[in-house]
């Protein structure tokens, strides 16, 4: 018995929050003239017309409360998705540094795997012989590597441009 009051008191309650709410809904727009109007009904001459509903629940220092508050979740929401932004390419920053620094790694382990292959070269030969073409053999190992290092990418992807 209690609990079908509670349910009445509830559907009341609910009943004239929505005709108060409903009660509250004002509707401008303005005619062909430019003169504004306000109706609790929106516009039935003119299907055409612009009109906007206008919160009356609410006094205009919580309208402009609730309208800075959508203000900066908005600017809120741009300076995360820049921050984002940001991540991604400093992201993509490192990922083209380690890039480099991998292909300088390869460099210089095939510019000593060339200075060994040198080294093995010269083995059988006289010490006259066998330091001239050392010393040929050296610089042209130090030309390849540098070929390589002016052939690496210089230019960042990652920079917006």
């Amino acid at each position: 018995m209690k609990f079908k009051k509670y349910i009445v008191a509830a559907a009341i309650v609910v009943a004239a929050a929505v005709v108060t709410v409903e009660a509250a809904q004002v509707y401008s727009w303005v005619d062909e003239k430019g003169v504004t109007h306000y109706s609790q009904q929106p516009p039935r001459e003119n299907n055409n017309a612009q009109f906007s509903m206008i919160d009356t629940v609410f006094s205009p220092s919580e309208l402009r409360t609730i309208q800075e508050i959508k203000e900066q979740k908005k600017r809120i929401a741009e300076q995360k998705a820049k921050q984002k932004d940001q991540e991604v390419i400093r992201g993509c920053q490192d990922l083209h540094n380690e890039k480099i620094r991998y292909y300088r790694r390869k460099i210089e382990d095939t510019y000593i795997a060339n200075l060994n292959k040198c080294d093995l070269s010269v083995q059988n030969l006289r010490p006259s012989q066998a330091r001239a073409k050392k010393e040929k053999c050296y610089a042209d190992a130090l030309k390849a590597k540098m070929i390589d290092v002016n052939q690496l990418p210089t230019e960042d992807d990652c920079v917006q441009k």
